[in-house]
């Protein structure tokens, strides 16, 4: 039997359905993640696969948070295999509810598809290489990490010690492999008024109408940018205003853009300021200021760049389409490659059905991604170069 038909063979579905659905009913969010993480450690435990934790510094919440760490082969690793474990809040009255429900071949709940049902796979593939008892000729990191739904602190602290040239991220892609990865820039829009009675809009400056005024003007003007089919805004939160029967004298609004890897993001900071002028022609008693949060560059990689060659072998091996996309999304994938690193975003379940209410994930994907994941590690770790 051949190194990777002795890997294929070790890959135990029922091992993979029974660990997600324990996974998945662990509830962790950001900064309490420590519950799911003991799940993956007891399953490593079981599959005799051996395993550290690696402290996330300057953690709120549990001051113990960790990422779990499972290295093998000699280092520094030629591949990592990265999977988030936290998951968005729950969103619903009861925390109970956030509970997996399985119907046939479908596991419905909060972190189903983004991101538990990758990191299983990732798991069962490298608990199936080391049962399989093959040899690694260059080394193999898989990192579980915290914190990714937040600013991704739980990467920045792998990525301060370890990196390698290749890197798989196993956030929700349906198993399409993405090589261009979308720009994500945050900013906090704010305006401020006049306070007046509500019946006297005529002498108050309403704060939150101005804040609507600019809102529009931005979705109007967006769709006029280079590239606006690769642009996504998202006014994700607005808040203002308080007490009954006056006119709001503040407005704050949080806007997310995603951004595809050809747009220019001064571009779009440029468009907000010409909607914020836009906007005061109407609002003149009015204040409008923005602030930018947070971006994270997007980037591109070529499928001719050399270090893909043995993930498309793994593809091909598995006669499996190597028909590479862009993900649409924010990740840590951002974040690696700002280290140089090659990321290559690649896992089971669907973006689209991601922080919703109707999040799930087809068990048969989860083990074609663990199949696809030991197929990557026999290419680029155990087979002789």
């Amino acid at each position: 039997m051949s190194p990777i038909e002795a890997i294929l063979n070790q890959i135990d579905s029922a091992r993979i359905n029974s660990l997600l659905i324990e996974a998945v009913n662990h509830y962790s969010p950001s900064y309490a993640e420590g519950p799911v993480i003991a799940v993956f450690v007891e399953a490593l435990e079981r599959a005799g696969v051996p395993y550290r934790k690696q402290r996330v510094p300057a953690s709120p919440g549990d001051g113990q948070r960790a990422n779990l760490l499972i290295e093998i082969g000699p280092m520094p690793p030629e591949l990592m295999l990265v999977g988030h474990v936290d998951t968005i809040p729950f969103w619903g009255d009861d925390e109970d509810d956030h509970a997996s429900m399985l119907e046939g071949d479908v596991l419905w709940g909060l972190g189903t598809a983004d991101m538990k049902s990758g990191c299983v796979a990732m798991v069962e593939a490298v608990s199936a290489a080391v049962q399989a008892g093959v040899t690694f000729e260059r080394g193999l990191c898989l990192a579980l990490v915290v914190g990714e739904e937040d600013y991704g602190d739980g990467s920045e602290a792998l990525l301060e010690h370890m990196t390698a040239p290749l890197t798989i991220i196993g956030e929700p892609t349906g198993l399409i492999p993405c090589t261009e990865h979308y720009a994500y820039l945050e900013s906090r829009l704010m305006s401020t008024g006049t306070r007046a009675h509500a019946a006297l809009p005529d002498i108050g400056a309403n704060a939150i109408h101005a804040m609507l005024s600019w809102i529009l003007q931005i979705l109007e003007q967006a769709t006029e940018l280079p590239f606006a089919d690769q642009i996504a805004f998202n006014p994700r939160e607005i808040t203002g205003g308080g007490s009954l029967f006056v006119i709001a004298e503040r407005c704050e609004a949080l806007l997310d853009m995603h951004l595809g890897p050809a747009v220019d993001h001064k571009l779009v900071i440029e468009l907000i300021e010409t909607a914020r002028l836009k906007a005061l022609e109407s609002h003149q008693a009015c204040t409008l200021d923005h602030e930018e949060l947070y971006f994270a560059p997007g980037y591109s990689v070529s499928s001719e760049n050399p270090r893909l060659a043995p993930v498309i072998r793994a593809f091909e091996s598995l006669e499996m389409g190597w028909n590479p996309v862009a993900f649409r999304s924010h990740s840590d994938g951002n974040l690696f490659y700002q280290k140089g690193v090659i990321p290559i975003v690649c896992g089971p379940g669907q973006l689209e059905v991601a922080h919703t209410r109707h999040e799930h994930v087809h068990l048969s994907e989860v083990e074609r991604a663990a199949r696809l994941y030991a197929s990557i590690i026999y290419e680029t770790c155990v087979a002789k170069a």
